[in-house]
């Protein structure tokens, strides 16, 4: 049984407090993390979804914030329904976001937001629905990276693969990082903080030539070794760099594939 004591909400101005006090007041939150019921502990009294062009979700308040309803897009797949639901509540509980209503945008609730109130609902969202210490201690268990654990994980947390597989980069005690392409287009990437060198690839750019995730099939579980040249840029200052990167390729509908990346630090 989920709880929540908005008294200890009220002077939390930050996604990361908000969240650690939800965790702090729910040891035992269960996985998938119950959003909606956690919405109505917070004072949501609507939560629907609607046929929407445009939108992917919407938050109506009264002036005090003190209730609300948040509305999601029917059309979407569930755990981006329930991101867009945790990204509502945060708007909702976050004290600076006094707007009585919000209607947000796909690309709003995204990682190419550039909005800051939406870059914090985003935050939220995604630190709710995967608690980092949850999520670390997986990780740990884990050990090294790989595409299957991230599978796992997005099916645990009841999360879309992208989101899941940000969270497994940013929290990861090991050296990886993820490139997202569409029809072998860069769309953009993420390192963790043990990946210390830099990609050769940017927003635009094609997946280099040499890269097995140029191939239109590619098995998720299999691991490729390819020279680091083809991924990373050209070190400045004689810094050694590693000779060789192993990279697994998750290939998605509609063009779409996630590449991970890893190399054994000098």
């Amino acid at each position: 049984m989920v709880q929540l004591d908005l008294i200890e909400l009220a002077d939390l101005v930050r996604p990361e407090q908000l969240v650690a006090e939800i965790l702090r007041q729910n040891p035992q939150l269960p996985i998938p993390v119950p959003i909606e019921e956690l919405a109505r502990l917070a004072g949501i009294s609507k939560i629907e979804a609607f046929d929407s062009v445009g939108f992917e979700g919407a938050l109506l308040t009264n002036a005090t914030k003190s209730e609300g309803a948040i509305f999601f897009s029917s059309l979407s797949p569930r755990p981006r329904q329930r991101f867009t639901i945790g990204h509502e509540l945060g708007h909702f509980l976050l004290p600076w976001h006094r707007q009585a209503s919000f209607q947000c945008t796909a690309e709003d609730i995204s990682s190419r937001s550039k909005k800051d109130w939406e870059i914090q609902a985003n935050q939220f969202a995604a630190e709710l629905l995967a608690p980092e210490p949850l999520v670390r201690r997986i990780l740990r268990q884990l050990k090294e990276p790989e595409l299957a654990h991230m599978l796992k994980l997005r099916d645990d947390f009841a999360t879309s693969f992208e989101m899941t597989a940000r969270r497994v980069v940013e929290l990861n005690d090991y050296a990886c990082a993820v490139v997202f392409s569409k029809d072998n287009i860069v769309r953009y990437s993420i390192r963790s903080e043990y990946f210390t060198e830099w990609l050769s690839v940017r927003k635009g750019d094609r997946l280099p030539a040499q890269s097995p995730s140029r191939n239109s099939i590619s098995d998720p579980e299999e691991w490729h070794e390819i020279e680091a040249h083809w991924w990373l840029a050209e070190a400045k200052g004689g810094v050694r760099q590693p000779e060789t990167m192993y990279e697994q390729t998750l290939v998605q509908d509609h063009g779409h594939k996630v590449t991970l990346l890893t190399y054994e630090p000098e």
